[in-house]
């Protein structure tokens, strides 16, 4: 494979390469390069991205997975729909996620454990006072808040689910590739208190409060990224939920 600067996969960095495949499949599928409907032919994938055709294979094994592509016999994989349903939904589902995994740290934490989810919290909100903080990096800052909180929950099953879930939709690459969120000091300032309040009901043992408060900061994302990307159709309001107190 090319290491040329112009290669696709080369800033994947430690991923494997079909996941890196998928991801760039996954970031052209959402900038509308390729479209619902378009067939994913094999040989032709393996070509663009100088591979054989086994990483192209698990590659859209992952696509498909991700929601992405469809797989029919003797058709092979096509481009699903993507569009501000599947965003939501995708951004519903890893809400209910984060939100049992703050309701388990709340349960579960222990005195380590909490400190560094306390510490990764003292972070982001450090980064809301640099005035030309990058998106990408509050971005990350703000989801390792999230790695710490699942480790509170003392769950590695939970914990799996997550990591999984993160890879297999499409949320983190609209960080990653688009910088959807976190684009002005005022939603940085905003992500930053709602994790703050995240860790005052996880620390007093408030199990249900610091569920609520995690779904919605998972919401207030969904809602940010609707609001950016330009994807057909208007999004089902049935399916931007709001926590219960919200």
């Amino acid at each position: 494979m090319s290491e040329s600067s112009d290669d696709p996969l080369t800033w994947r960095g430690h991923r494997d390469l079909p996941e890196r495949i998928s991801d760039d499949l996954t970031r052209r599928i959402m900038a509308g390069e390729l479209q619902e409907g378009d067939r994913l032919i094999e040989t032709d994938l393996a070509a663009y991205y100088q591979v054989s055709r086994g990483p192209i294979r698990d590659a859209l094994r992952i696509l498909t997975n991700r929601g992405l592509a469809d797989l029919f016999p003797r058709r092979g994989a096509v481009v699903g729909r993507f569009d501000r349903n599947t965003l939501a939904d995708a951004m519903n589902v890893y809400a209910s996620l984060l939100g049992l995994s703050a309701r388990y740290a709340a349960l579960m934490w222990t005195g380590p454990d909490l400190a560094e989810l306390r510490r990764r919290v003292e972070a982001l909100e450090a980064l809301t006072r640099e005035e030309n903080c990058k998106p990408m990096r509050f971005a990350l800052t703000s989801g390792r808040i999230g790695t710490a909180l699942a480790l509170c929950s003392e769950s590695p099953m939970l914990l799996r689910t997550i990591r999984s879930n993160a890879n297999d939709i499409v949320w983190a690459l609209l960080w990653r590739e688009f910088h959807v969120d976190f684009r002005t000091p005022e939603r940085r300032q905003e992500n930053a208190a709602t994790w703050r309040q995240v860790l005052t009901h996880v620390t007093a043992r408030d199990d249900l409060a610091a569920e609520t408060v995690m779904r919605e900061l998972i919401f207030q994302c969904r809602d940010e990224a609707l609001k950016v990307m330009g994807l057909a159709g208007e999004a089902d309001p049935r399916r931007q939920l709001r926590s219960p107190s919200a």
